[in-house]
């Protein structure tokens, strides 16, 4: 479960909270969207998808970034990847634990 950390920003004077929330969604297609949930005070919140190869475009095409900023970036992202295979695999190999437990065979599908 998520831990709801409070409001991400406030708007104007009077304190409009802002709330901004991401996930990650794998589309049937394979493609991978980044979702962003925006809720500004009572108002209804507003979802906003991008894949991530329009956010890779972006960072490519909006700047001119130095090649530490772009090794920086993608060594992150590398990170990232590792720990998602690692509890990945760990959630797998469980799977398959529990079949063996009970003599069946471990079908993913």
């Amino acid at each position: 479960m998520i831990e709801d950390l409070g409001q991400d920003a406030t708007l104007f004077d009077k304190g409009l909270p802002v709330y901004l929330d991401h996930d990650f969604e794998v589309a049937d297609s394979g493609m991978l969207y980044l979702n962003s949930t925006l809720t500004v005070g009572d108002l209804d919140e507003v979802m906003i998808s991008k894949t991530l190869y329009e956010i890779v475009d972006f960072v490519l095409d909006t700047s001119e970034p130095e090649y530490r900023e772009l090794y920086a970036i993608a060594n992150e992202l590398e990170r990232e990847a590792a720990k998602l295979r690692d509890v990945a695999q760990r959630i797998e190999d469980s799977d398959t634990n529990v079949a063996d437990l009970f003599d069946q065979v471990y079908d993913p599908e």
